[in-house]
This record gives C-alpha cells, structure tokens and sequence, in this order.
C-alpha cells in the first residue's frame, strides 16, 4: 500500500510500514533499490528506514544483500492468533449458554470508565435481549458492570459481596424488565479479563433459573480459563 499525501501520523512511522506493506508472497524477497521503486522514495531514506526495521527484528538481511520479514513479525502474528483464538473460544461458550439457559450470552470488558461487549449470543426464540457488540455501557450498573467494577477494585455498592460470592446478579437496575447475572474470567490469578454474563426478560429469573444459570455460568468459565492457559 503506498502513502498518500492525506495520510496522518509520524512520517517516518508511516514510511516503516509502507516498506514492511512491499513484501508479498510474489516479493518475499526486496532489495533496497527495489523498495525504493516500489514506494517512489529515495534509496538512501529507505535504507535507514530499513536498518532501524532491521534492528527491531521485523526485517532481515540475507547473503545477496536483499531484505525479507523478520522473526518478530512472526511474534507479533503469534499474538493476534493468541487472540483470534481466545475470541473463538469464548464464542463457543457463549453460543453453548444460551442453547443452554435460552438466554441471551455476552462478553464484557472494561474499557476506562464503561463496560463493552465483545461477544454474544443469541438463543432461538421470538422474545430476545439484543446485546450490541462494541456498544458502551455503564460499569455502576448491570451485574457485568458490578463484577468488572468489583474485581478492578473500583467503588461500587455491593463490591464485598461480588468478591466474596464470585458472581452478581442485578434485577431491574438498568432497565426494568431485564435482569442479568455474571461471573469473573480471570486471564491468569487476580488479574480480570472480563465478565461472562447471561441477560434476559426478568420474569425468567427466578430463584431455581438464577440457580441454574450460575452454574452454566461457572462451568463455562473453567473451561475459558484453561483455554486461556494453552494458548498463552
């Protein structure tokens, strides 16, 4: 992809990666002059880009002097595969609760002073509770926002009682004719990734529902959590 002129950011930056863009299956091999053809630069500013992209790692030299990708762009795809796979995982818990409870499963995380939803499911029935994916909500309300708030050591009514118990459960808080109930899923001791939570009409939250759904709730969250483990 080569820059054009409404481009922002740091030049240099923006340079480092147009050069990084040149590699293809076809080009998987460059030399400077070429990079330079290829992004209508000088040779000599490409060859110091390409030597501080050298010294990081996320290009390398080989004997006929060209360049190819270097080790630490294979780092950070092991990252993102980490994480393409920890959001299939918990996908697949959220689709197998809300077959379960035929109730409305969702992801939640903190994100400064809101709560967001990642990932969601939806159960097969006329009456749902849609939860927006990426939409912002309050972290002093609904039990997701109780758990992530409690957890993140941040103020919030109930915080001892969320600790203690491990779960929240909030009826009619943030909207009256829903109720919801949520558990922490830890990514290693201590330390909150994010709440795993079922939400729905609350006349199907009764004591024996709430019951139930909290044990689906801490089964599920084992398993993410040893998932969490092996893809670490």
């Amino acid at each position: 992809m080569k820059l054009n002129k409404n481009t922002v950011g740091v030049e240099a930056v923006n340079k480092a990666l147009e050069i990084l863009n040149c590699f293809t299956e076809k080009n998987e091999a460059l030399t400077v002059t070429k990079i330079a053809q290829i992004t209508g630069d000088h040779k000599s500013r490409i060859s110091r880009i390409s030597k501080s992209l050298e010294n990081f790692g996320y290009i390398r030299k080989i004997k006929s002097g060209e360049f190819k990708i270097g080790h630490s762009i294979l780092r950070l795809y092991e990252i993102y595969d980490s994480s393409f796979n920890l959001k299939n995982s918990i996908k697949s818990e959220l689709d197998f609760i809300s077959s379960k409870t035929k109730e409305t499963a969702s992801f939640f995380v903190r994100q400064n002073d809101v709560r967001v939803c990642i990932q969601s499911s939806t159960p097969s029935k006329s009456i749902i509770h849609l939860e927006e994916i990426g939409g912002k909500k309050p972290l002093n309300k609904g039990s997701s926002g109780h758990v992530l708030s409690a957890y993140n050591n941040l103020e919030i009514n109930d915080k001892d009682k969320v600790l203690k118990n491990g779960y929240a459960m909030t009826f009619g808080e943030r909207d009256s004719e829903m109720a919801s109930v949520s558990v922490p899923i830890f990514r290693k001791k201590n330390q909150i990734l994010g709440a795993l939570t079922i939400a729905g009409h609350i006349s199907n939250f009764n004591k024996k529902n709430c019951i139930n759904f909290l044990n689906v709730l801490r089964s599920s969250r084992v398993k993410i959590e040893k998932n969490l483990i092996r893809i670490k």
